[in-house]
Parts: C-alpha cells; sequence; structure tokens
C-alpha cells in the first residue's frame, strides 16, 4: 500500500468514526427509541466504530513501519553523502558557527576535525568579503522559507587560496542549536576552465575584430563573395569609397555593375570558385563607370582565393586588388619623358651626357656623337678623356673624381678635342641625380661650346682697357659694379673727387663718401636695382676730399654682353648748384606763402573799412551823380579783391591743414540753383543755363562746395569773353554726384591740363588778358579731396572746355562680396579681370568712377591673379572709366608697377579712356619709373589685342 492509499483509508475512516460519534449522541439526547432499540441501535454503532478503530490502528502501525524503513533509507543515503568526497556538508546556526562538517568540506578548506571541534571554523570568516552580503541575504531567505537558491560564491582556504564553491542550504526544524545544513560542491576547475574558455573566446572575439578592422581599412579593394552565385558577402571601406556606393551585399558583380564587367574578369572568378586554384595578375586593365557618367580606366595587381565553409568545402572566393594606376602611368610617363629627355637632349647645342652612379658613361646625345665621330656601339667604352687637351687633363680628372666621390656639383673650363682634331673651349658641368634614400642613382653632364665667347673676352679685355682710358679723361665720376652690386671699378675723378683710393673704393668701400643718415636705405634701393636688373637713379650727397658736402646725382644702367648681364656702369654728375638753386626757390614760395597769408589777414580789416565808406557814397550821392559811377566801380574792384584775399587766406589755410569744414545735409540741387542765380546777378554778358538737373540730398560743406561752383562759373565767364552762355548739368551717375560747368572759350592745351591746379598756374599768357591769381582750382580740388570727390576737365583750344566734379553719395549699403575663384577670375562693382588660357593673359575691364582704394585694391587683385597663373601680359582696358583717378597714379607707379614686372609682366596693352584725365594718370602711372615692361597704350581693343599676341612674353618658371 502506498502512502497516498494509507492516507486515504486514515481520511475516510476517521470520517466515519466522527459521524457514528454524532449520531449515537443524537439518539441518545432525543430519546425517541425504545430501549430496546436503543441498545441495539448502540450496539451496532459501537460494532460499527470497533471496527473501524482497528482498521485504524492498522493502518497506523502500517505507516510507522514504513515511516522507519523510509528513515532507515533516508540515514542511509544521507551517512552515504556524508562520507561522500564529492559533497561537503555542514551543519551550522545562523550566527556563522559551524557545528559539524564532514571530511570532504573540512578538505575543501584546509582545516582539521579538532579544529572544528574547538569550534576554530566559522563560516562567516571563511567566507570571502565580496560573498559576506550574498551568504546573509541567503540567510534571510532561510529564515523565511526554510531554504535558499544555491548560489556559488568563494571560500577562503586556511592557507590564503580561494575556492569557488556552489552552496545550496536548508533550515532544520531542531532549534536546540543547530539551525542549517548546506551542501557545499567544489565547481573550481569548472570556474577556472569557464574563466579559461571566456578568455580565449574573448582573445578571438578581438582578433576577429582586428581582423576586420584590418581588412576594412586596407588601402586594397577586399571582397568576398559566397554561393553559387558568387554573391558580395564583405567588401571593405577602399571599395565602397571607390565605387561611391555601399549596397554590394547579397548581390553579384553584373547586378552591381551591369554592362561593366568584362566576361574574361568574370571567368578568372569562377575558375577559382570551381577549381579550387588561387589565381593573380598584375597590371590588370579595368575599365569603370563613376556614379556621375564619367569613364574611368585603373590598373589593378590582384589576388583571387577560394573560401571554405566549415566543412573545408569551397564556399565561395575572396579578392584582393592594389590599384597601381599612379604606377603604371608613372611608368608610362617615364618612358614618354625618357623618349622626351632623349629628343631634348638631342635637339640641344650642347653635348650631354649620362653616366652610372659610378660615373660609367652610358648615354651621348647627337651632339656629342656628332663633335668626337663615335656610334651608339661606342659609348659604353667610350674614353672621354683622351679628348681632354693635355694641359688640363690631369686637373680635370682630378676635380671630376673628387666630385663623384663627395656626390658634388662639377664645373670647369677645358678644351677639348673634336673629329678633325681641333681643340675647342668648352664649360663642363655635372651633376648628381638621387633617390629618396639619398643614394646617386646617375650623373648628368653637359659640355658647352663657350669657344667664341672665350675670343670675344679676350677681346673685351681689350676694350676694358680702352674704356679704363677714357672713362679716366671724362669731367665726372664713373663707376662699375659686378651682378652682385658691388664696385669693381672707379676712375680717377673719383678718387680725385671723394680722396677714396681705387682699392678702398671697391666691394661697397665706396659708401664711405656717402652721407650716413640714409645710407642703408639707399643701399637697399641699388641692391633692389641691382637684383631686378632695372636702370638705377638716385640723388645723394657726397663728402669731397676736403671735407665738403655736395649734391650728386647718381644713375648707372644695366651691362649686357651677349645678352648676359655683367654688372652696370654708372656715372657721378655734381649737381650741388642746382640743388641749392632749387632750394632757395623752395624757401622762396614758402616765404610768399608767410608773406601772402600774412598780408592777407591784415588787408582784411583796411578792407572792411574801404567797402564800408564805398557802400556810404553809394547812399549818400544821387545815381545820375559822377561820383556815384565811381563809387560803383570802386566797389566792383573791392569784391575782387575780397575774393583774392579770401583765396589767399583759403591757401594758407589748406598749406598749415587748417581749413575747417562744416559737414551737414542739404538739398545739392537747390544749392546748384542758388549759386547760379547768385553769379547771374553779377554777370551781364553770360547767360547761366541749368540744362540738366536731379533733386539729390548730400552731406558735406554747402559753403565750401558752393565756393568750388562759383569758381566754375567765373573761370567759364572769364575764359569765353567772345561767348554768351555757360551751361551746367547735374546729374546722378554710379552713385555719384556729377556737375559740369561748359564754356565755349579760349580752351586749354592738352600739354598744359595737369598744371591747371597748382598753384599760381596761368596758361600761357593769360594772365596778361584775365585777372586772377591761379588759384582758385587749386582750392577747389583741395575742397573736393576733403568730400573724397574728383576734378577733371575736358578740353579743346579755341573750341572750349567743360569743368567737370564728382561727389560720392554717402548711401549706407551693404558692399557686394566679389565674385571670385581666387584664381582665374574676379568680379566686382568697379572690376572685371579674367585669365585668357588660350592667349596666356590676364584681361582686365574697369568700370565707372574709380578713386584712390579702388584703383589700389583692383590693382593688387590683378597682382595676385597674374603671379597665379604665371603670366606675362595683361590688356588692361578703361574704355568704361569716367572721370579722373589722378591720386592713385603715383602709387601705382612708385609701387604696384614694380611689383608687377617683378611677379613677371612683360608686355602691358592700355586702352584709353575717353577721360583726358584718365590718359593723364595711365601715362604718369607707367612712366613714372624705368623698367623692361614694354607698355603701349591704344584706343580700341581689336589693336590692343592685336600688339599684344604679336609680343612674345616670358613665363616666369
Amino acid at each position: 500500500m502506498n502512502e497516498k492509499e494509507i492516507y486515504g483509508r486514515l481520511n475516510w475512516s476517521s470520517s466515519i468514526l466522527i459521524a457514528l460519534i454524532t449520531l449515537t449522541v443524537l439518539i441518545f439526547l432525543l430519546d425517541i427509541f425504545s430501549l430496546t432499540v436503543f441498545k441495539i441501535i448502540i450496539s451496532a454503532l459501537l460494532v460499527f466504530a470497533l471496527v473501524l478503530i482497528v482498521t485504524l490502528k492498522k493502518t497506523i502501525s502500517h505507516t510507522i513501519f514504513q515511516g522507519k524503513i523510509r528513515l532507515k533509507s533516508a540515514e542511509y543515503k544521507f551517512e552515504k553523502i556524508y562520507e561522500s568526497t564529492i559533497i561537503g556538508i555542514l551543519i551550522s546556526n545562523f550566527d556563522g558557527v559551524v557545528i559539524d562538517a564532514n571530511d570532504t568540506f573540512l578538505n575543501m578548506i584546509g582545516y582539521s576535525r579538532e579544529e572544528l571541534i574547538k569550534g576554530e571554523i566559522r563560516w562567516s570568516e571563511i567566507t570571502a568579503p565580496e560573498f559576506i552580503p550574498q551568504s546573509l541575504s541567503a540567510i534571510e531567505d532561510l529564515k523565511s522559507s526554510g531554504q535558499c537558491a544555491p548560489f556559488e560564491k568563494q571560500y577562503i582556504r586556511k592557507d590564503g587560496t580561494r575556492v569557488w564553491v556552489l552552496i545550496g542550504s536548508s533550515a532544520l526544524q531542531d532549534h536546540n542549536r543547530a539551525q542549517a545544513v548546506t551542501y557545499i560542491i567544489d565547481i573550481t576547475n569548472r570556474k577556472e576552465a569557464f574563466q579559461k574558455t571566456d578568455l580565449l573566446q574573448k582573445i578571438i572575439d578581438k582578433q576577429q575584430e582586428e581582423f576586420k578592422s584590418v581588412f576594412m581599412n586596407a588601402p586594397a579593394f577586399i571582397t568576398v563573395r559566397r554561393g553559387p552565385e558568387l554573391r558580395y558577402d564583405f567588401v571593405n571601406r577602399a571599395v565602397t569609397e571607390f565605387s561611391k556606393r555601399n549596397d554590394h551585399y547579397g548581390k553579384t558583380p553584373e547586378e552591381m555593375y551591369p554592362g561593366l564587367i568584362d566576361p574574361k574578369d568574370a571567368k578568372i572568378g569562377r575558375e577559382v570558385f570551381e577549381t579550387g586554384k588561387p589565381q593573380k595578375g598584375s597590371r590588370h586593365k579595368l575599365n569603370f563607370t563613376e556614379p556621375n557618367g564619367h569613364q574611368k580606366e585603373i590598373y589593378l595587381d590582384f589576388n583571387i582565393t577560394p573560401v571554405y565553409d566549415q566543412q573545408g568545402d569551397i564556399d565561395g572566393i575572396a579578392a584582393f586588388g592594389f590599384e597601381v594606376t599612379d604606377l603604371v602611368l608613372a611608368n608610362k610617363e617615364m618612358e614618354i619623358s625618357k623618349n622626351r629627355m632623349e629628343f631634348i637632349a638631342d635637339s640641344m647645342p650642347h653635348k650631354v651626357w649620362v653616366a652610372d652612379e659610378k660615373g660609367n658613361v652610358n648615354y651621348l646625345n647627337k651632339a656629342w656623337m656628332s663633335y668626337a665621330n663615335i656610334s651608339l656601339d661606342d659609348v659604353n667604352s667610350w674614353k672621354w678623356d683622351s679628348l681632354i687637351h693635355p694641359d688640363e687633363r690631369d686637373e680635370y680628372n682630378r676635380k671630376l673624381l673628387h666630385s663623384f666621390t663627395n656626390q658634388t656639383e662639377f664645373s670647369m673650363e677645358t678644351r677639348l678635342m673634336d673629329a678633325g682634331g681641333e681643340y675647342r673651349w668648352h664649360v663642363s658641368n655635372a651633376i648628381c641625380l638621387k633617390d629618396n634614400s639619398d643614394e646617386v642613382v646617375m650623373w648628368v653632364g653637359t659640355n658647352t661650346d663657350i669657344n667664341d665667347q672665350k675670343m670675344e673676352v679676350d677681346q673685351l679685355k681689350h676694350a676694358e682697357k680702352y674704356f679704363k682710358i677714357l672713362a679716366d679723361e671724362t669731367p665726372f665720376m664713373v663707376w662699375k659694379a659686378d651682378v652682385d652690386g658691388k664696385c669693381v671699378y672707379v676712375n680717377k675723378k673719383w678718387i680725385e673727387f671723394t680722396g677714396i683710393s681705387f682699392n678702398d673704393s671697391l666691394g661697397f668701400g665706396f659708401y664711405s663718401a656717402i652721407i650716413m643718415d640714409d645710407s642703408e636705405e639707399r643701399k637697399f634701393k641699388w641692391l633692389e636695382s641691382v637684383k631686378r636688373r632695372i636702370i638705377y637713379h638716385n640723388k645723394l650727397q657726397l663728402i669731397d676730399a676736403e671735407g665738403k658736402i655736395h649734391w650728386v646725382f647718381a644713375q648707372a644702367n644695366p651691362l649686357y654682353i651677349n645678352s648676359r648681364f655683367e654688372g652696370y656702369v654708372g656715372s657721378m654728375v655734381d649737381i650741388t648748384e642746382q640743388e641749392l638753386a632749387s632750394q632757395a626757390i623752395k624757401d622762396l614760395s614758402e616765404k610768399k606763402d608767410e608773406f601772402l597769408s600774412i598780408a592777407s589777414h591784415e588787408l582784411k580789416t583796411p578792407l572792411t573799412s574801404i567797402k564800408a565808406s564805398i557802400q556810404l557814397i553809394e547812399k549818400m550821392v544821387d545815381d545820375d551823380h559822377s561820383a556815384h559811377k565811381f563809387a560803383l566801380k570802386a566797389s566792383d574792384h573791392l569784391l575782387r579783391l575780397e575774393r583774392l584775399i579770401s583765396d589767399l587766406l583759403d591757401v594758407s589755410k589748406i598749406n598749415a591743414g587748417k581749413l575747417v569744414y562744416n559737414e551737414t545735409e542739404f538739398d545739392f540741387m537747390e544749392m546748384l540753383a542758388d549759386s547760379v542765380r547768385s553769379m547771374q546777378l553779377t554777370s551781364h554778358s553770360h547767360q547761366l543755363i541749368i540744362a540738366q538737373t536731379e533733386p539729390v540730398l548730400f552731406k558735406g560743406d554747402r559753403f565750401r562746395i558752393e565756393q568750388v561752383i562759383f569758381n566754375f562759373l567765373s573761370n567759364a565767364i572769364k575764359y569765353s569773353p567772345d561767348a554768351d552762355k555757360v551751361i551746367i548739368k547735374l546729374e546722378i551717375i554710379d552713385d555719384n554726384i556729377v556737375v559740369s560747368v561748359q564754356d565755349f572759350g579760349i580752351g586749354i592745351e592738352p600739354e598744359n591740363l595737369s598744371k591747371t591746379f597748382d598753384r599760381y598756374y596761368r596758361v600761357d599768357n593769360t594772365s596778361m588778358r584775365f585777372q586772377g591769381l591761379g588759384l582758385g582750382l587749386f582750392i577747389s580740388n583741395e575742397i573736393l579731396k576733403r568730400h573724397q570727390g574728383s576734378l577733371w576737365i575736358e578740353s579743346e583750344p579755341g573750341v572750349g572746355s567743360v569743368f567737370y566734379f564728382s561727389l560720392p553719395l554717402c548711401i549706407q549699403k551693404t558692399e557686394c562680396k566679389p565674385d571670385t575663384d581666387n584664381q582665374t577670375f574676379y568680379s566686382d562693382s568697379k572690376l572685371d579681370i579674367k585669365y585668357i588660357p588660350d592667349k596666356q593673359w590676364l584681361y582686365a575691364e574697369w568700370k565707372g568712377f574709380q578713386n584712390f582704394e579702388t584703383v589700389k585694391k583692383g590693382c593688387l587683385v590683378m597682382l595676385d591673379l597674374l603671379k597665379k597663373n604665371n603670366c606675362s601680359k595683361v590688356l588692361n582696358d578703361n574704355s568704361k572709366v569716367i572721370g579722373s583717378w589722378s591720386e592713385a597714379a603715383d602709387w601705382g607707379g612708385e609701387i604696384w608697377f614694380p611689383q608687377m614686372e617683378e611677379a613677371g609682366l612683360r608686355n602691358f596693352a592700355w586702352i584709353y579712356s575717353g577721360s583726358t584725365f584718365s590718359r593723364l594718370s595711365a601715362n604718369k602711372l607707367v612712366k613714372h619709373k624705368e623698367s623692361e615692361i614694354k607698355a603701349e597704350f591704344f584706343i580700341n581693343k581689336a589693336c590692343a589685342e592685336s600688339w599684344l599676341a604679336n609680343n612674345s612674353g616670358e613665363t616666369i618658371n
């Protein structure tokens, strides 16, 4: 009978027995039966209860017997487990005291049974500190539920080593002493195995990542294709970057690049997949089309190998490609360069040879073979020292050996014998070519025939003696300098004048005679001229032999012999008297200005009194009285005198920088009309006609601008005595106010136009015909400059003149950023520049009004593009320029044009503006300094282009 049946029997027997007892009590209490019946029922119930009790006893006895058997079996099993060498068992309380333990556990932790009996083993002490919290949590589980889930931890052995264990505990019902029994399994070996496995896996994963990273970032094309159709399974970054696509996975090359895969290339991969035999190739040519449709030709060195699965079967192929396009093209270029070099060498008049790193000649050009009458077959066995003149042979061989040994440049002049046995002078040069490791790979040499030059040098030596004889007889100082600017000769006049000997004057010794205040600056100017090989001229002070200071004018011209720069020939002329006279004139001019300033100030007070007296006379006498006419005439002359004095005061203030400007915003059109009306009141001979005008506000000094207009109008009336009208116009052009005053008078000759703004200047004999001091235009020009404006004149003698001035409007607006690629073109509102590749020149088109700032900015842009495009020609178009830019001409000639020459400018075609003053500025800029630039002026573009195309310019390398 099993345990379930026993519990069932006990359950229903006890239930029936309880029911019988309950029934008996009820019968007894109800008293509804007779005594006899009652006894019979009670007897039956008792018998039935007795049977149940016997049955319960047997069941309980059987149960006890079965329990004893199971207990003995459990005790036997526990004893076997306790005595086993696999599982450690310990009995402990919750406070950490180990009450009992089997030998397996004691061996596990390295303690003896005696130590256990003495109570020296506590689980809380042998547990590793980091596992204490976990152990305490397990005790709480034992207390609450009677058991804890198995967990891993470390025990500290008696010798200090650690052991990994898997433990599980159950609570005991006997609370006398022991509270828990714990089962321990040593898992150290398994744990170490897991750790080793985990470490090994990490190493493998790391290596796989490293290999993947290496393949992914390798500077080669790497692909893996798998499956029967050889679909892409892996492509590295080089492939995706080259193809500019990243959708290779799962596709075949034919699907990725339809129509581009050569069947021969596809067949190579298929053969590797089917046969398992790797294949490789070099310089393999591929035609590739980029996503933008551009055809590209590349060359690859490749290796294709089979890829295997885990069973060792071929699963795909791996391809490794290395692009060698640059190498292939470089080899082709080297071959072309070699042929080109030989072609160039054979075309040269020089004798060219090439030798290996040891100096063995392996190439001679045609000039050499023709000169020495040898063939290509004789080159390797040719002994060239046999051609060297015996007088120079030993020195030649010694110097050449020294160069070969020390890897230095070789140069020497020697005589070489030609095929006819005649010796001719040659200059022999040789240099070595080294590789990246600084090892010599070859020697290249030339032998240049200088026999004719040698003969010329001998002749020049005789000519040099003749030059020195002539120089010593000249009445001024003569000197010569070498290519570095060092003095190599001075004539007798220099020695007599300075008292410095010939030898002391050589090199830079001649500077000792120059006043030292700015000697370094003058030295720099001299060396800069030498560097650029241009004409040098300067004015400086010299100390003569007696210690007196003299002004001299020095000029030196570059000396070329057979187109080779040999230095300078210069002279110095004493200009002391001229300089002193010039200084005296300057002093007189300053004193004149000072006198006029004082006189004009002193005249103003009595002039005011005279004016008041004349006005009083005009009021006191009748209009028909003769005195009234004299008073009117005197008043008119007095007004002219006032204007002259006012002009003199303004000039003195301008010279002192004290002319005051009071800027306000005003209606320019109204101001112009008022000025014309005022002038018309004083002029009865001319009609002043405003032919054109526009409303505009301007911020400036109204009084000073009116002064300019009065000056223009008075000049127009004064210098057109035979005319009867003056035409005035006001226009807005290119954000500038432009005012013009046209007369029909005597006009001005072109050569005099640029002088009209000078103080006291009067054209020819006009001072005899027309009154005035010649200050009006000088003052007007200064006033306009202070307003950032400009003034210019267009005139034709006998026809008349048009006086213009422009003023920039004060419109605040953001300056547009120029359109440029900083290499071949530039464009803004004032200038367009572009490089013309097929003609190899710059084309610059200037537009509208120009001033110092716009001219300087545009010129510097032109200089930058000239350098970047390495060209030597410029077509400078000024045909659309309006007005004058004279204030920038000095800067252009002094600074910019020399910089353009230094940058490589050799030919400069300038298309004139329609403005006379613009033409004058252009002429002044170009002719400001002596230079090697060929500059020509034109009035139309076609002629300028033709001239520029027919003049060859040097390309600066």
